[in-house]
């Protein structure tokens, strides 16, 4: 199929080229499932995850209006769709924002030393536990922004704020996040100096 704007595919989806939407699919599994992978942290449920978010988009396309980016709107609606479906199954107990925390992707290189190796895995642990701490308006934006490489601009699409407020709660997201950096080490370093 030829490389059209993700508008005009859903212009041609909505005219009747089903093809259109193939497209769409193609075009964006990928991102999808990592949505899905991040918060049910299991293979086989994302993946079955992500087909009923591309049944809906399907089933909810018309909606679209054009004055969003596609892409924005489209990862805000498998966004609350993900989160709606997750929270029907855990019997409408809140869902946490901690499962979309995962930092798989940054793999230690294994080349390395391993005692280097071991201490690389142990940092990227703590990062992750300081990132669970942060609260939700400072947390999604840093995953949204160093774990999935959005831009400033589709994360503010995405949350529905002005780029002003996503730069603001990024800067106070990194700082928290260093404090709290900070104390977890600080606490593992006296925990080793005590011999616990």
């Amino acid at each position: 199929m030829q490389h059209f704007e993700d508008e005009v595919l859903v212009r041609q989806f909505l005219s009747g080229d089903r093809e259109a939407f193939a497209e769409i699919v193609r075009r964006y599994q990928k991102q999808i499932y990592s949505l899905t992978y991040r918060l049910t942290n299991d293979y086989t449920e994302a993946q079955d995850l992500a087909q009923e978010v591309f049944l809906h988009l399907y089933q909810v396309m018309e909606k679209f209006d054009g004055r969003r980016k596609f892409f924005s709107w489209m990862y805000k609606v498998a966004s609350n769709y993900c989160y709606t479906a997750l929270k029907k199954k855990a019997g409408n107990k809140e869902v946490s924002m901690e499962n979309i925390i995962d930092f798989t992707p940054l793999r230690p290189d294994k080349s390395i030393q391993p005692e280097e190796y071991c201490e690389t895995q142990e940092t990227q642990r703590l990062i992750r536990e300081a990132i669970k701490q942060l609260p939700e308006k400072y947390r999604l934006p840093i995953v949204l922004r160093y774990l999935e490489e959005f831009t400033y601009q589709q994360i503010a699409e995405v949350m529905e704020v002005p780029v002003t407020t996503v730069e603001t709660r990024l800067y106070r997201g990194k700082a928290l996040l260093q404090k709290k950096l900070a104390i977890v080490l600080e606490r593992g370093a006296s925990h080793e100096v005590s011999g616990n």
